[in-house]
């Protein structure tokens, strides 16, 4: 995914920090996707110890906003170029835009496992 990639996400998550209170309607924001250098540099920046790989795609506000997925998000949709290209795994615990989120990539392997792990049921 290139940098600079326009994305989407939604969720029912939260909308204020350390409020358990999930959203009442299904929230949408728009992501710019920014290189793992950059996400790496900018969780070592706040002192939060984050393995971030290949596997992994991050992604921050669009210029001019400030939401982003937060607790109750995780397992949502990264969705660019029309196509779910990510699945929400962590970020910022006071739904703030201070780092990126970051998303499980969907490669191939993810997505036979997801529909392995579907078909069983």
């Amino acid at each position: 995914m290139k940098e600079n990639t326009l994305c989407n996400t939604a969720g029912w998550g939260y909308t204020v920090p350390n409020n358990p209170t999930l959203s009442s309607y299904l929230r949408e924001t728009n992501l710019t996707i920014i290189n793992r250098a950059s996400c790496r540099s900018e969780y070592r920046k706040q002192n939060i110890k984050a393995l971030i790989t290949e596997n992994m795609l991050c992604a921050k506000p669009v210029a001019g906003r400030t939401d982003d997925a937060c607790m109750g998000d995780s397992g949502g949709p990264l969705i660019c170029e029309n196509q779910l290209r990510g699945i929400v795994s962590f970020g910022d615990d006071t739904c703030s835009s201070k780092i990126p989120t970051v998303y499980t990539r969907l490669t191939s392997k993810y997505v036979k496992w997801i529909e392995a792990k579907i078909g069983a049921f």
